[in-house]
């Protein structure tokens, strides 16, 4: 593990960054961007672990459900051992913050590892929280702990930028395999850039393809309007997964449909 500090984020200069990260770590299983979350109406005193993607274009960066897993139970883990009991641990939606700072969506396809954005947020004072801090420095060291468990990978649709019911099949282990989710494509992202449209379906493949070891499951928000849900169906079917509803999501309810 290398711990490499940069002088801008690296999402905000890919230009920049991401000749010298192939170069440097091209064959890193991840690379974690720590970062801090802000954004209107953005909860405060939270951590996040996300993925990134751009629906718009549809280039979704590779990545490991395993990993995403275990840093979302480390962040978790490392939160109760510290009493921080007023911040929340969330699977944030998929997006890349450099189109923000001008960049097209492809160029996130520049750097070859996988990359999660770690998060604080969403406030100067959540910021500069030296316990949160320690939380985030403590679990980037057990990022690893868990990867080579069992999963039912799946992939989540619908749902808000925060999606409680998503966070929760992750972090409470129900009956079953555990659940590990990697991309979380959001219901406002899906609506903005035309998702229910069946030439999206190339690229929700795509989202698949960049999962390693791919998926086990659609799980789709129950308030995910019918055309997104058609289209996602139609991936379901191709891939022979079921597809299910989030208030299903639980592993015992995966794999007992998976079986039939």
């Amino acid at each position: 593990m290398s711990i490499v500090r940069t002088d801008d984020v690296v999402s905000n200069n890919y230009a920049r960054y991401a000749p010298i990260l192939n170069d440097r770590f091209g064959s890193a299983d991840v690379i974690g961007i720590v970062n801090w979350h802000e954004g209107a109406n953005a909860p405060n005193a939270i951590f996040t672990v996300q993925t990134t993607g751009d629906l718009a274009t549809g280039i979704f960066s590779a990545v490991d459900p395993q990993i995403t897993r275990g840093l979302l139970l480390a962040i978790e883990d490392e939160r109760v051992a510290s009493g921080l009991l007023d911040f929340t641990t969330y699977l944030e939606a998929t997006h890349w913050s450099g189109v923000k700072m001008g960049d097209p969506g492809n160029r996130l396809a520049d750097l070859k590892p996988s990359a999660i954005d770690i998060e604080i947020g969403s406030s100067p004072s959540d910021w500069a929280n030296p316990l949160a801090a320690r939380v985030l420095a403590r679990s980037l060291l057990r990022t690893f702990d868990r990867v080579g468990e069992p999963v039912q990978s799946v992939l989540c649709i619908g749902g808000v930028h925060f999606e409680p019911g998503f966070t929760r099949a992750v972090l409470e282990s129900p009956d079953g395999l555990p659940i590990a989710a990697s991309h979380v494509l959001p219901n406002h992202w899906l609506v903005s850039n035309g998702y229910d449209q069946e030439n999206r379906l190339a690229h929700l493949r795509g989202c698949v393809n960049s999962i390693r070891g791919g998926i086990q499951s659609i799980i789709f928000h129950d308030k995910l309007k019918a055309p997104y849900k058609a289209v996602a169906r139609l991936l379901a079917e191709e891939l022979g997964v079921p597809m299910l509803s989030h208030k299903k999501l639980r592993a015992a309810h995966i794999k007992k449909d998976a079986a039939e």
